[in-house]
């Protein structure tokens, strides 16, 4: 990629909600890029947060999953899907007499090398969703990413924008 870094290291960061228990909500993370000067975000590393885990029902095996996402969704996304960037997931399963919980976040970074980043935006926006399934409660996430933003030469920023847009 061809690009030249124009600041230095920052943080972003986010909240979402869930409007109800169980029920996908998204928040629009507006990043500000200029796209007249071929702006672009460069993501090195990315830490997504559940509140609280998911509930204890006995006879459910219950689930939370966070996203932050380039696209807007409409329901819980996992890391197979192109358009996602990182994922956390919590997973409770209770039979009545005994419990257990997983918890899964990734990928947080490449591989803590500059050079190659998590993820490369050269949209306006990034979106975090939350939604569960099974809980009691309503569930809430939290997204912070560290970043740099570059300007990228046309062939590059022509690439970003077909790649996020075909995804």
């Amino acid at each position: 990629m061809a690009f030249k870094y124009t600041s230095e290291v920052f943080q972003i960061s986010a909240a979402v909600f869930e409007s109800a228990p169980n029920t996908f909500t998204s928040q629009t993370i507006n990043l500000n890029l200029d796209s007249l000067s071929r702006e672009i975000l460069v993501i090195q590393y990315v830490d997504i947060d559940l509140l609280y885990p998911s509930d204890l029902v006995a006879g459910l095996a219950t689930e939370t999953t966070c996203t932050l996402s380039d696209i807007q969704q409409t329901t819980r996304q996992q890391l197979s899907n192109p358009s996602t960037i990182a994922t956390a997931a919590s997973v409770v399963e209770y039979d009545g007499i005994a419990a257990t919980s997983t918890h899964s976040a990734g990928p947080v970074s490449a591989n803590y090398a500059k050079d190659i980043p998590v993820f490369v935006s050269a949209t306006d926006n990034l979106f975090l969703g939350i939604g569960g399934n099974g809980n009691v409660q309503a569930k809430s996430g939290f997204v912070r990413m560290w970043c740099q933003r570059a300007r990228a030469d046309a062939d590059t920023y022509a690439a970003i924008l077909t790649a996020q847009f075909n995804s």
